[in-house]
């Protein structure tokens, strides 16, 4: 083997790296291939397929280009191209940190909760969004994502929607590692499950989802362990302003037969700002990924811009009730997360 790769040097490094380059091309139009693609946009995800497949090929063979071009410039003690290695290997580095490492860790993150509302009776929920099953999250990851929740003390399973992202055609398939799961799980659809954006699958999704055991609530309400679990329409691609003045009549909580305490599920943590006050205990959503790769000044700056509201990371004391917003599992726009690692929330309510 060493014989045929011949002694390791910058310049067979960096071929090596074109041949990597041209790999991932291959396995980018193999991957490409079986997909809902969003209308029109099928060139604009190739590219981002691409970045998802450069960061398992490419990357790994130009870190290891610049360490032996920064090996060769410290020998010959050119100053310049020394530090300018460094600074490219230091930023490859984390890039191959945030590409490979951070996006296939699960950390698992309790809050609790006391003040429950009276006569109701203590609660353990996982709470899971933003998983984007597609083009960077993939069958493995949602598999261990299962096992994981499998693994919780906890009552149910809720997530706050955001299930694909530019996914394989066959749905079904993909969310199966669901049916196994031991306790009921809830959900609602996101954004990109409703072509806000996404492709227009969103029948498909609520029949793949049904059929591997996940009862999806928008606009309904549920009972469940003495509590009422009220699902919401995405902000953008559904109908919530309507579901709320059906379900909180006259702005405040409806007069219900069994007088069950509230938990809503909505994707957007905005919805929360439409709510009435003290519509529910909690509301559980997502879709903010936590900024997914956090820049100080510059992730805060980038989030205002898709959400109202400053609600991107955790618990927050609204008029509505307390809102829990999760960072998510998955990712979008680049197959990479930095200081946000993938999470599934366990909420403790308790006396």
């Amino acid at each position: 083997m060493h014989r045929f790769l011949g002694r390791p040097t910058p310049g067979r490094a960096w071929r090596f790296v074109g041949v990597m380059v041209l790999l991932a091309c291959v396995a980018t139009f193999a991957d490409h291939q079986g997909r809902w693609h969003t209308a029109g946009h099928a060139g604009r995800y190739g590219i981002k397929l691409w970045l998802y497949w450069a960061t398992w090929l490419v990357a790994p063979a130009v870190w290891c280009a610049l360490v032996l071009t920064l090996r060769q410039r410290i020998a010959v003690r050119n100053r310049v191209a020394t530090v300018l290695a460094s600074t490219l290997l230091a930023m490859v580095s984390i890039g191959l940190w945030a590409g490979l490492v951070e996006p296939n860790t699960l950390r698992v993150r309790e809050t609790t909760l006391h003040q429950l509302p009276k006569g109701a009776q203590p609660l353990r929920l996982a709470l899971v969004a933003d998983i984007h099953w597609g083009l960077f999250f993939r069958d493995h990851q949602v598999q261990r994502l299962v096992d994981r929740l499998n693994t919780l003390n906890v009552d149910a399973v809720v997530v706050a929607g955001d299930w694909t992202y530019e996914p394989s055609l066959d749905l079904a398939r993909g969310f199966a590692p669901f049916k196994s799961l031991r306790v009921p799980v809830f959900g609602v659809l996101g954004n990109h499950d409703v072509e806000s954006p996404g492709p227009a699958l969103s029948a498909a999704l609520r029949e793949a989802l049904r059929v591997n055991g996940v009862q999806l609530i928008e606009g309904k309400r549920v009972a469940f362990n003495g509590w009422e679990l009220v699902g919401l329409d995405d902000l953008w691609g559904g109908r919530p302003r309507a579901q709320i003045r059906q379900l909180w009549p006259g702005g405040a909580m409806p007069s219900l037969p069994t007088s069950l305490p509230r938990l809503v599920v909505a994707h957007q943590p905005d919805t929360a700002a439409l709510l009435p006050k003290n519509a529910a205990f909690l509301i559980m959503s997502g879709h903010t990924h936590g900024g997914q790769i956090w820049l100080p000044g510059v992730t805060p700056s980038l989030l205002r811009r898709t959400v109202r509201w400053p609600w991107w990371d955790g618990v927050y004391p609204l008029p509505a009730g307390h809102l829990l917003v999760t960072p998510g599992v998955g990712t979008i726009g680049l197959p990479a997360r930095l200081a946000v690692p993938p999470t599934i929330d366990v909420i403790d309510i308790r006396h």
